[in-house]
Parts: C-alpha cells; structure tokens; sequence
C-alpha cells in the first residue's frame, strides 16, 4: 500500500496580485507523473485546497481538472481531500456527492459524528488495505466550549481540549474496530514545536494561541497526514507526525523551502516514509540595497531553460531622504522591463526607504507596507497596535481580537 501526503496546493494563489496558476499547473503534471511511475495508491490532501473561500470559475477549472485526469490517468487511486482554513465548506462539499461516485472523498466541516470522517480503502473483495480518519479543518465555533465569555484563557483552553477530544474520539472508535489494517489521521491544525516564517500562513484557532502538542495524537493512528504549515517537517509525538508543506512557494519567504510530498509504504505492516522533492518551477528573487545595487544585481539575473519567468521583489534603502527615488525607481522598472528577453524576469513588488527620513516627505511617498501581504487580522492587530488616543482596558484589547477571529471565520 502506496500512499501519498500532500497538502497546501493554494489554487488559486495570486503573489502580489500575480497568478500562480502555471506554478500549480506544473505541480499537477508533475504530480500526475509521479502517481503512475510509483503506482500510488492512495492520494491525501490536507486542507488549504483553493487559497480563497471563493475560489474563481478558472480555479475550480484547474481543480476538477487536475483531480479528472488523475482518475483518467490512475483508475485504482484512492483519493481523500480535507478542507482548511483558506477553504469554504460550502464550495468544497458541492460536488462531494457526485466526486464519491469516483472515488473521491470529500470531508469539509465538521459533522455530528466523528464516524463519518473514518475512510476506509477497501480491496474488491471487501478486505481493508488501510483507514484514513479524515478530519476536516476544526473551526473555532464548531469545537469550542463557552466556559466564560469574558475569560479569552479559557477559551483558548477550551478550544485546546476540543481538538484533542475530537481526536481521542476518533481513536476510540478505531481502537473498538480493532483494524488489522494501517490508520493514518489527517489534520489541518497548528501544533506547537513548529518552524516556519508565519508570515506565510495566516493564523487558525484564535491566533496560534490555541495549538496542539503533538502528543494529543494516540498511538492508534500510525501516521498522522497534517496542513497548514508550508515548510515540510516532523512534530514530536508518540506516532510520526508530519506537515507535507506546500507544493511550491506561495511566498517570497518561502523562496528556500525545499518543497515536497511525503510518500508512506506500509509492507507487513510496517511503517517506512520519505520525503519525495518537487522540482523547482520558478525562482522567486528578493533584491535588497541601494538603487545601484539592486540595478547591478537586478541585471546579472541569468535564465534557466525549462523554467516560468522569474518574480522578482525589490527592497531598495537609502541612506539620506531623495524626493525623486519614486521617479528612478520607476525608470530603473521600465528599463527591466525592455529588456525582459534576455533576464525573463518580472518585478512583482517593490518598496523603498530611508535610514535618514523626513518624517513628512517620507509619509507622501513611503512605499513600504503593501495591504496585499497582510490578512484581515493583521490589518486589524496593528489598528489596535496603534492605538493611543483610546485607552483600551487591560485584556480588552485580546477580547476584541478573538471577536475578530470568530466573525472572521463565518463563511
């Protein structure tokens, strides 16, 4: 039994209003590839399906494209999609009942019973080969417990303890099956003991403050398949946990993961797993300096055969104020841009900024804070942040932020 984890695909994704489109339609065919040359039998993606609740026509294209031509391609393969925190349960369980008839299995939001996540891979004559309990994402408003509405810690505790009974629950009702066959737990969750630049991923269950340890986690599961976080890597537990990362970056921060899938082969009823390498579609490049270093730098980018223009993000201080750095900045980027054959690079984002500002001159032309990297809860956080004519009472300030989340949250 062949299975393979993937999480985080983000179709969908625009990077600084620029689609990832062809990054996501390489890593289909890739991915498609990898299926038939390794006979794969089983497919898990662990939330974070579409990078947006509403994803567009030509995202839901690229989707139920990428999934058809898997089953054209690969008849046998098991395939078992969970949502996250990015995904809207209504968008993502629409076609569940028709994706079923294909072998597809669909958990989004949770249900009233922990039964329905249990997804068991069967040969044709009814033998079990494996069990997947698929846990959709956990939102806040479905597992938390009201202790005390004005007490923000017991509701992060209750939160806390809502995701590990679910998940207790779940390996109570395998426990009572008694599988002979592996059981592998999906999950799209923060735990903590991660690494990762957050930056990359926005925050889930009340802000972070509501992860898990990896011990929650029973040593019914043999496996536990988890999203969220972009950088793949293990978690500390009592079975092996790990986050399969994205298929490719979805950020410049992520410009150096070493992005892959993870591969799981049960023989005899042993456990190996390895991570598989994607190979890179695209460079993305962060260019920092003054405004001739970066025109020097920006200008030696060489090309790489095979591969989808590079994006580009430009960084450029210096030392004294210049009122004009706007204006040669804006022709240092049209001069790039004449010259696109010979570097096949594409500036996506730039900002600028001085060591020695003048507070009002710089106001005026400051460049420096794009609203498209930041969430809604950032955007929000820093409004409090800077906040000094109100004076906000003590815990106040974190009630506002957890009442943010949960309206938020709401599809």
């Amino acid at each position: 039994m062949k299975i393979l984890h993937t999480a985080d695909w983000h179709i969908g994704k625009r990077l600084h209003n620029y689609s990832l489109s062809d990054d996501f339609e390489r890593f289909s065919t890739w991915l498609q590839s990898y299926i038939l040359a390794e006979k794969i039998d089983v497919l898990l993606l662990a939330g974070d399906v579409f990078d947006t609740g509403y994803p567009s026509l030509s995202s839901q294209q690229q989707y139920f494209n990428c999934i058809a031509t898997l089953k054209k391609k690969a008849p046998h393969l098991h395939i078992i999609i969970t949502d996250g925190n990015h995904d809207s349960t209504t968008a993502l369980n629409a076609p569940k009942e028709l994706l079923k008839y294909f072998d597809v299995q669909i958990r989004s939001g949770l249900t009233s019973s922990p039964e329905d996540e249990i997804v068991e891979i069967k040969e044709d004559d009814g033998t079990i080969n494996c069990v997947i309990c698929a846990v959709p994402f956990l939102r806040d408003r479905d597992i938390r417990k009201l202790v005390d509405q004005s007490d923000y810690d017991d509701r992060i505790n209750a939160v806390k303890e809502g995701i590990k009974q679910h998940y207790q629950e779940l390996a109570e009702l395998v426990k009572t099956r008694v599988y002979k066959a592996p059981v592998i737990a999906m999950g799209h969750l923060y735990t903590h003991g991660v690494s990762s630049d957050q930056s990359s991923e926005r925050e889930i269950q009340m802000g972070h403050q509501a992860g898990v340890e990896g011990n929650i986690f029973s040593k019914e599961f043999d496996y536990v398949a988890l999203g969220h976080i972009h950088s793949a890597q293990q978690i500390k537990g009592q079975v092996p946990i790990f986050y399969s990362g994205s298929p490719f970056p979805l950020s410049f921060s992520e410009r150096n993961y070493e992005h892959g899938v993870r591969q799981l082969e049960f023989t005899d009823g042993e456990l190996t797993s390895k991570k598989i390498a994607i190979p890179k579609f695209r460079r993305l490049i962060k260019i920092k300096g003054t405004l001739d270093d970066v025109r020097t730098k920006l200008f030696s980018i060489d090309t790489e055969e095979g591969m989808l223009n590079n994006l580009i993000e430009l960084e450029i201080i210096e030392e004294k104020y210049n009122p004009t750095l706007h204006i040669d900045i804006e022709e240092l980027m049209n001069e790039h841009e004449k010259n696109f054959s010979t570097h096949q690079s594409i500036i996506i984002k730039h900002r600028f900024s001085f060591n020695k500002e003048i507070k009002s001159a710089s106001e005026m032309y400051d460049e420096s804070v794009d609203i498209n990297d930041l969430t809604p809860y950032d955007v929000f956080k820093q409004r409090l942040d800077q906040e000094d004519k109100i004076q906000i009472e003590e815990g106040l300030k974190q009630q506002l932020l957890d009442a943010f989340l949960t309206i938020n949250e709401q599809d």
